[in-house]
């Protein structure tokens, strides 16, 4: 991710939208499908924090990330059991954690399958791996390589590398299904050619009530997720369990 894109995260992160929303998501299907009372999770691809921060309310976090920028603005949240290291290798041991979290972390990698491994080793027997993603290709645009990513998924893609890797999928679907709409308006919008500047993020200023209001919506989709998963949507969610 471009250095200025840490920035801009860390300045947002904690009342943005888009983030908060993310990380009450999280925290809803952490609550849902993982049983441990003292839970340990793996933070993979942390960023500059503030869902490592989110998770260690629930229980120990290990927050691992490549960037040396990421994991400087995660210690300044308080966090302390910071790795730097690569989901395709992390140095950990196998069984180690009840949970891997890696929100937005898939489509960075040149070989996301071997991610999924290692998720699936550092878990224990009956552990989940919570992933999201960014869905849909033809929604490509300056935000995607701003943000480095390599691929955009379909919920089917994940199901494969599950079964590829031996998770079995706990719960597969999608988010921020009620702004897929406004997506495709943009999308008609979009120029044909990406600007001639460094590519910016597509993460746009809104004023507070529009802030909170996006939020109240977020949290009624998420109520959503109990009834089954949703057929389209900004982001794929998968919860994929190690078998026991």
């Amino acid at each position: 991710m471009n250095p200025a894109e840490y920035e801009r995260m860390f300045a947002l992160e904690d009342h943005y939208w888009w983030f908060v929303a993310r990380r009450e998501l999280v925290r809803t299907l952490v609550r849902r499908h993982v049983r441990s009372t003292t839970p340990t999770f793996l933070d993979v691809g942390c960023g500059t924090g503030a869902t490592a921060q989110e998770l260690a309310r629930i229980g120990q976090v290990i927050a691992l990330d490549s960037s040396p920028l990421a994991l400087r603005a995660s210690a300044s949240r308080g966090l302390s059991n910071l790795i730097r290291g690569r989901a395709e290798s992390i140095p950990l041991p196998d069984s180690h954690c009840d949970a891997v979290i890696a929100t937005d972390v898939l489509e960075h990698l040149d070989d996301d399958r071997a991610a999924l491994a290692e998720f699936r080793r550092v878990l224990k027997p009956g552990g989940h791996a919570l992933i999201t993603v960014p869905a849909f290709s033809f929604l490509w645009s300056e935000h995607d390589v701003a943000l480095m990513h390599r691929r955009r998924y379909v919920a089917r893609q994940l199901a494969t590398l599950a079964a590829r890797t031996g998770f079995e999928p706990r719960y597969l679907g999608y988010a921020l299904s009620f702004l897929f709409p406004l997506a495709l308006v943009r999308l008609l919008k979009r120029p044909t050619r990406l600007p001639a500047r460094v590519p910016e993020a597509q993460i746009q200023p809104v004023p507070g009530w529009l802030n909170s209001a996006l939020i109240r919506l977020q949290r009624i989709e998420t109520s959503l997720f109990r009834l089954g998963s949703l057929p389209w949507g900004l982001s794929v969610v998968a919860v994929l369990r190690r078998p026991p």
